[in-house]
């Protein structure tokens, strides 16, 4: 195993200095390989990876007015950062209804269709300045999730519900076909049909079939998912579809009786947190929003998620809230700098494989309930065992389910991404564990044979010669 992972960092540093391999600057000093897109289904379908089959774990900003708010000397700051962060996708409307300074235009007032409200007017300088964002992105290695006709919350004026009511099946036909011809050679986009409402309940399900039948005459390659209502699934409205590849939640409650359903439900799809609360709104604190986050990818959501800040969602657009300074103060903010810990944990560690413990079988006692809830999932080779507790407590964990023989324990910081050594144990019987301080921090127990990475430092990551593995942790006695 030492080997092998001496081999893939060599190969890496090899890749790097030759520029074989696109490579990411993080914040930390280290550099992220960028994923080969598009990204595709994994051979048992139940996760993402990219075209050379290296698992892709989502960790998203939404960043919905991105392309018509934003300049491109702006975009390219806020791409950067995110990208420097550890945030590879980010959630954007191709075309924004309300929240811009010249909504529906973007900020050089080139409106996105020639015609107001025909979808079948297209404006070729709106739509290259679009081409010009997604491409940026993807020099950065960050995938856009395009969500091309947002609908609007409960099919208000945010989005384009009542246009869609008005117009001709043929007409958003024709749309689709335009989107999907202009976007089928991107490599980073992955398609989000709706936003913020139920289509059913509204009646605009069979013209957002339509557009979808478009888009597919052309796009056949890019993954697609869905945003509905508040509390609902995109499998909850489009289950019948053969079009909805990825599932996803969205949910202002504690995210694991969702997470939980969508994990067992009949048909299941590999499924993602879209939206919950976002920073600076409704009384969401750095912990709240990372419990989220983590109680969605251990309770089956091993797709990732997406975190949302305001007013950074909507960079200062007049219409948004914007009572929480600029969207550039925002970008260092603590929630959003945390968030990223989750991704950089999980990829050290085999969570494709990752199966949510239901039953409590592996943690035995002291998962409580509601907010305090811990989540704990076991990787299905019993590789790993990782488990979130939000609250301070003695919690039980069964050792037996780490294959091996020997158990190697650690404690990650959610706040930091540091991680400490407990120490190796038999793999028998139950032990308990209890965090090292009153905050919430994430447990990891380990195959020791395997002789994993220390947890947040990923194979696929090429430390930084200044670093060594060893000195990013300490020992408890």
């Amino acid at each position: 195993m030492k080997f092998r992972l001496f081999l893939t960092l060599f190969i890496t540093f090899v890749s790097l200095c030759f520029g074989l391999i696109a490579s990411v600057p993080l914040a930390d000093g280290q550099t992220r390989i960028a994923p080969s897109y598009p990204l595709k289904l994994s051979t048992s379908g139940s996760y993402l990876v990219d075209q050379d089959n290296r698992p892709f774990f989502m960790a998203g900003d939404a960043a919905w007015s991105l392309i018509v708010q934003l300049s491109q000397m702006d975009a390219d700051t806020y791409l950067s950062d995110r990208a420097q962060k550890g945030f590879n996708l980010v959630l954007v409307n191709l075309i924004e209804h309300k929240f811009a300074t010249n909504a529906p235009a973007n900020l050089a007032n080139q409106a996105p269709f020639t015609t107001p409200g025909k979808f079948n007017t297209p404006n070729e300088a709106y739509f290259a300045h679009a081409d010009w964002i997604i491409n940026k992105a993807l020099e950065k290695g960050i995938v856009v999730l395009l969500d091309p006709l947002y609908l609007g919350y409960q099919c208000e004026s945010e989005g384009w519900c009542s246009e869609v009511k008005a117009s001709l099946p043929a007409t958003l036909r024709d749309y689709g076909r335009f989107v999907g011809k202009r976007y089928s050679s991107f490599p980073n986009i992955i398609w989000l049909i709706g936003g913020d409402t139920d289509p059913v309940a509204n009646g605009v399900a069979d013209k957002v079939k339509e557009f979808v039948a478009g888009i597919r005459e052309f796009d056949n390659t890019h993954l697609f998912t869905a945003h509905n209502g508040p509390e609902q699934a995109a499998m909850d409205v489009w289950s019948n579809e053969t079009w909805l590849n990825l599932n996803n939640i969205y949910t202002y409650a504690d995210a694991y009786p969702m997470a939980f359903a969508q994990y067992a439900r009949i048909g299941a799809k590999p499924f993602f947190l879209i939206e919950t609360y976002y920073e600076n709104d409704r009384d969401s604190t750095p912990l709240s929003l990372r419990r989220q986050a983590w109680w969605t990818v251990l309770s089956g959501g091993v797709v990732g998620h997406i975190y949302g800040n305001t007013p950074l969602w909507h960079f200062n657009a007049p219409s948004g809230k914007n009572t929480d300074g600029t969207w550039q103060s925002q970008l260092g903010s603590t929630a959003g700098t945390t968030i990223t810990y989750v991704g950089k944990l999980l990829s050290s560690r085999a969570f494709y494989n990752l199966v949510p413990d239901r039953e409590h079988s592996v943690l035995v006692a002291g998962y409580q309930s509601g907010g305090n809830y811990a989540a704990a999932a076991r990787a299905s080779d019993g590789s790993s065992i990782i488990v979130y507790i939000p609250t301070r407590r003695t919690v039980t964990i069964e050792l037996a389910k780490i294959a091996g023989g020997l158990a190697r324990v650690w404690w990650f910081n959610p706040r930091t991404a540091t991680a400490i050594m407990v120490g190796a144990y038999e793999a028998s019987g139950t032990m308990t564990f209890t965090p090292p301080d009153q905050q919430d921090w994430v447990l990891i127990i380990d195959n020791a044979s395997l002789n994993l990475p220390i947890p947040g430092t990923p194979v696929s990551i090429l430390t930084a010669p200044t670093k060594q593995l060893g000195l990013c942790c300490k020992t408890l006695s």
